[in-house]
C-alpha cells in the first residue's frame, strides 16, 4: 500500500475519532481529497458513532481500506476562488485595466471632429507585403519533369 493511501486512512480515522463524524473531504500532505465510501459503510460507521460502539467502529476501521475510494481534487480550484476578484474585494490592477480597455476599444470622437479626419490604421509597408504569411509548398524545379 502506498504512503498516501495509509495517510488517507489514518486521517479518516483521526477525523472520526476527534469530530465524531464521517468526513467526505480530508486534507493530507497539503492536498484535498474527496472520499467515497462503498455500499453503506459510511452509514454503518455513523451508526456505530451514535451508539458509542467502539468495538464495531474498530471493526469498520479494519475494513476501511477495501470500502473507501478517494480522489484528489485539483489544487487550483481553491486557489482560483481566492484569487478571483469579487465586488467586495477588487484586485489592485482591475480599475486600471478596465480604463485601459475602454480607451483601446474605440477612440474618443468629439462632435467637432469630422468623420474624414478620424484616425486611420497605418498602411502595410512594402516589406511587410512581400513577406509570406503562411508556408507555401515548394515550387518544382524545371529540371524535374513528371513522367
Amino acid at each position: 500500500m502506498a504512503r498516501v493511501d495509509i495517510s488517507i486512512l489514518r486521517e479518516i480515522v483521526r477525523v472520526v475519532d476527534t469530530r465524531a463524524e464521517v468526513p467526505d473531504f480530508i486534507d493530507v500532505n497539503k492536498r484535498r481529497f474527496q472520499i467515497n465510501y462503498l455500499e453503506d459503510h459510511k452509514q454503518r460507521m455513523e451508526e456505530a458513532l451514535r451508539r458509542h460502539d467502539r468495538d464495531r467502529l474498530n471493526m469498520l476501521f479494519g475494513q476501511l481500506e477495501s470500502k473507501v475510494k478517494y480522489q484528489a481534487l485539483k489544487p487550483s480550484t481553491a486557489k482560483a476562488a481566492k484569487d478571483r476578484p469579487t465586488q467586495d474585494r477588487p484586485t489592485q490592477g482591475a480599475p486600471a485595466k478596465q480604463a485601459a480597455t475602454k480607451t483601446a476599444k474605440s477612440p474618443a470622437k468629439s462632435p467637432a471632429m469630422p468623420a474624414a479626419t478620424a484616425p486611420v490604421a497605418p498602411a502595410a509597408t512594402p516589406a511587410a507585403r512581400s513577406r509570406p504569411t503562411a508556408a507555401k509548398p515548394a515550387a518544382r524545379s524545371p529540371s524535374r519533369k513528371k513522367k
